[in-house]
């Protein structure tokens, strides 16, 4: 028994460092303005998540006092599973690296599954987890609730405005804001997103309560 919650308590741990890294996706490094990214969707609406085979993000995090890290994002292939065209992103960091499987149906970006690559621990969101509206839309909310990695309960609420301008060491850029609260295994965390239309993310902020920690877009490239 008490090892299982000792395995449990690392999971809690581990999402929440992953929540600060994250908090956790063209162009190189500069200002630019998203009106000129190739960022629109096959339905013509813009894409706040574009999942191009080859595409890879460089953030830095920075927590309230002051430390600093850096991790790299890349989309490493595209398959179909079971009628889904899947996304395989891999998280780069200090940690160890992190493997995401992403959908895009119509409307949505959708997380289907997670893998801790170098403990091969991992994670089937069930029911899917609704990742993300897109396009974004001020005013949109959503809620999600279901099981993560060893079982965990995780409730999530999120609540769209926008757009904000917003300026990182990669540009300037009018973002929509997306606020997260969590709930994880009974651990509070609030994450505030801002999506850029044909870029992603290019900033973020995490609150656990005890910690916080903001992240910024450093460069970014797509094929």
């Amino acid at each position: 028994m008490k090892t299982n919650k000792a395995v449990v308590t690392l999971i809690v741990v581990a999402a929440l460092w992953l929540a600060l890294i994250l908090g956790c996706s063209s162009l190189k490094k500069g200002a630019m303005s998203p009106s000129s990214s190739g960022g629109a969707s096959s339905t013509g609406s813009k894409d706040y998540f574009p999942l191009r085979v080859g595409d890879s993000w460089k953030y830095r995090s920075t927590t309230a006092d002051g430390k600093q890290s850096e991790f790299s994002m890349k989309v490493l292939s595209e398959e179909k599973e079971a009628g889904n065209q899947l996304y395989l992103v891999e998280t780069v960091s200090t940690f160890q690296p992190i493997h995401d499987w992403y959908s895009k149906p119509s409307g949505w970006v959708l997380m289907h599954r997670q893998e801790f690559v170098k403990t091969g621990n991992k994670a089937e969101y069930e029911p899917t987890k609704q990742f993300l509206k897109n396009p974004l839309t001020s005013g949109d909310s959503w809620q999600w609730k279901g099981k993560g990695m060893m079982g965990l309960e995780i409730d999530e609420s999120n609540q769209v405005s926008g757009p904000e301008a917003v300026s990182v060491p990669a540009g300037s850029f009018d973002a929509m804001k997306v606020m997260t609260k969590v709930v994880q295994g009974g651990a509070p965390v609030t994450k505030t997103y801002w999506y850029a239309p044909g870029v992603g993310m290019v900033k973020s902020m995490t609150d656990t309560g005890a910690v916080k920690s903001s992240t910024e877009l450093l460069e970014h490239s797509s094929n």
